[in-house]
């Protein structure tokens, strides 16, 4: 699935603003006049359904492991790395959706429960994942588990859901004992201030999104010193040449364009806690 023109024009401009003073002039004029012709073509685009969070998952469920995903391409190979640091104990995929981290964390030698709010992506995973791992309903400002049972807790790419994540954190750390660690990725906020959205394609190709919310740096660390979360590393893996294959396909653009507004730029935030 192809972007939206706006979208292309967008993703245009930020290769531009990017390179206009010290880019390659030549790369700067083809830039330009990929925009211009784009500038020919936009329309008032307004086809893409905005979901709230049950109902988004519910639409992509049976679309979310077979879409090409950026972000996940990205912050994906990074936890697994940080994954691996760890001995086996018992551990939480809070917000586990079809359950990747559930059977990673599984294969590692993990005692695993994968929770979700949605039924439909737990259907999924449940479906797909290895039958030894737990799978439950619940929400991550109440997890229905009881105080300090899980030796590693991690919770992918979904606090941007949340309009405030104070609770949600306050809720991880209950459910890790002391010592434990928690790992939380999330996308980037420079990428959400741009307008990165969770898009998404249902089975049908109708176009939706859930909303994502700004989350700085600064408010993670406010809530990790109430809440006494030592932070052990904070990494921004950023998008590369090699990643730019994908979003080739996503976008009808000049691999050029592509590179030049997105190389480099961090396209998710992954935090390593532990629970003093």
């Amino acid at each position: 699935m192809t972007s939206s023109k706006q979208h292309e024009i967008g993703m245009a401009g930020l290769a531009l603003l990017r390179s206009w003073l010290v880019g390659d002039k030549a790369v700067v004029k083809s830039i330009i006049k990929e925009v211009r012709g784009l500038a020919k073509e936009i329309k008032d685009e307004s086809s893409v359904t905005l979901f709230s969070v049950s109902e988004g998952y519910k639409a992509w469920a049976d679309t979310y492991d077979n879409m090409p995903n950026l972000l996940l391409e990205v912050e994906e190979p990074v936890v697994k790395t940080l994954l691996n640091k760890f001995s086996p104990g018992i551990a939480l995929d809070a917000a586990c959706g079809t359950g990747r981290y559930s059977e990673l964390l599984n294969s590692l030698g993990y005692k695993v429960t994968g929770m979700d709010l949605s039924p439909a992506m737990l259907f999924k995973a449940r479906k797909t994942r290895n039958n030894k791992i737990n799978f439950i309903e619940g929400d991550l400002t109440a997890i229905p588990l009881k105080d300090a049972c899980i030796d590693l807790t991690i919770c992918a790419l979904a606090l941007t859901h949340l309009p405030n994540i104070e609770i949600a954190l306050s809720e991880l750390k209950r459910v890790t004992h002391p010592s434990g660690h928690i790992i939380i990725s999330d996308i980037h906020p420079w990428l959400v201030m741009l307008g990165g959205q969770a898009e998404f394609f249902d089975k049908k190709g109708k176009h939706g999104y859930i909303l994502n919310y700004i989350h700085w740096h600064n408010d993670y660390l406010k809530s990790f010193q109430q809440l006494h979360l030592q932070v052990i590393e904070c990494l921004e893996p950023t998008m590369e040449s090699k990643h730019v294959k994908l979003a080739k396909n996503r976008f009808d653009l000049k691999e050029k364009t592509i590179v030049t507004a997105l190389q480099g730029l961090p396209i998710a935030l992954i935090w390593v806690l532990e629970r003093s």
